[in-house]
């Protein structure tokens, strides 16, 4: 993974600063959105990751650089964590060499987009209440059901899908990862209105009605244990929770230089002594939360419970500081506002895209839970 650190660095330097002329300097395009995605796989991006053996020692460096990354451009860091996760490493570990050579090349050297859809409307992550349903026939599957909160949509090509296997009802439930073709007859995809179509983040809704497909699209089954999608969702939660700690850095940064450069009313926003606190108490918080995040990321296996722990506090954080800085300024009509607001739209649709703060307390509670007898 030396590859991505060095990215890594790069970014800390010279490297960070020209993306910023066309992300921070001024409010982005998708052409500037395709000029650093073209640019980072180019200099082979993908290619070490495909090629390279990941182990748990290389997961601390794609955090890294997922969180500085996004200090600069957070829609493309969630286009990378989206395209390695579940498209590159899902095909990498569990595809058939057919599903290899039909996919992950097109994935590496090529445009094609791997997005995540099983979050339910009703279910949200928990596996037992999902109802999307794979039924195995002859020469292949049926699907049908509905994923919400699908991200990157407009720019997918391929659904990693999870399901719900049908089986007679005394056996233990078991789910199914499928790679599904967005333009498959039988998928309708519904983007959500409240999301501004230029965003690459902008999710959709998918609804499957009896959708038949080959055993050449069944990835592999996750069998009678949770244990291949618990570290899944791990991994992407981390990774999640990297992007919007570095979306919140980048708002704390600039907030804090516009407080110290722009004047108001023929004083510096910073001469306002409650201006002077806030910032003070947001340091304090954000500060905190990188330590807490470069201890859970250093570990090695860190658990379930310390991975969602994380993502919370990150999520509380993110809101409290993003919020904040942005009511300083209120409506004022200033240079990197859209920066700012931009950043702060980002930050939301990713909150949105993973598990909702009630459910990972949910699951940190759960350790508590008397065993039954």
């Amino acid at each position: 993974m030396d590859i991505i650190e060095s990215f890594t660095q790069a970014l800390q330097g010279d490297l960070g600063q020209e993306i910023s002329k066309n992300t921070i300097d001024r409010p982005y395009t998708y052409e500037d959105f395709k000029k650093w995605e073209n640019y980072f796989k180019e200099k082979g991006l993908y290619k070490e990751i495909a090629e390279k053996k990941i182990t748990e020692q290389n997961i601390p460096a794609l955090c890294e650089f997922i969180y500085t990354l996004s200090q600069y451009f957070p829609s493309l860091s969630y286009y990378f964590l989206s395209k390695i996760l579940f498209g590159i490493l899902a095909l990498k570990f569990s595809a058939t060499k057919e599903q290899k050579e039909k996919y992950l090349d097109k994935l590496v050297e090529e445009d094609l987009f791997a997005t995540f859809a099983s979050k339910e409307l009703e279910a949200g992550f928990e596996l037992r209440k999902m109802q999307t349903v794979a039924r195995e026939m002859e020469n292949g599957w049926v699907i049908s059901g509905g994923k919400e909160g699908v991200a990157c949509t407009q720019e997918s090509d391929l659904f990693l899908l999870l399901a719900k296997i049908a089986l007679p009802s005394q056996e233990k439930n078991q789910f199914g990862l499928f790679l599904l073709e967005k333009n498959t007859p039988g998928i309708t995809v519904h983007y959500s209105e409240n999301k501004k179509s230029a965003s690459s983040l902008r999710t959709a809704t998918l609804s499957i009605n009896e959708l038949a497909v080959g055993e050449e699209q069944f990835l592999g089954s996750l069998q009678n244990n949770h244990e291949v999608f618990n570290q899944v969702l791990d991994l992407w939660n981390l990774l999640v929770a990297a992007q919007l700690l570095g979306i919140t850095r980048s708002v704390f940064d600039q907030g804090l230089n516009h407080a110290l450069e722009i004047n108001r009313f023929g004083q510096r926003f910073m001469d306002a002594p409650y201006i002077q606190q806030q910032f003070a108490q947001y340091k304090i918080e954000l500060e905190v939360t990188e330590q807490y995040f470069s201890a859970i990321n250093l570990q090695t296996q860190p658990s379930t419970i310390q991975v969602t722990q994380l993502k919370y506090k990150v999520m509380e954080v993110s809101h409290e500081i993003i919020d904040g800085v942005l009511g300083i300024f209120g409506s004022a009509t200033l240079a990197p506002d859209h920066v700012l607001r931009n950043f702060k739209s980002i930050s939301e649709s990713v909150k949105n895209i993973g598990e909702t703060p009630d459910f990972h307390l949910k699951k940190i509670s759960k350790q508590w839970k008397k065993l039954k007898n």
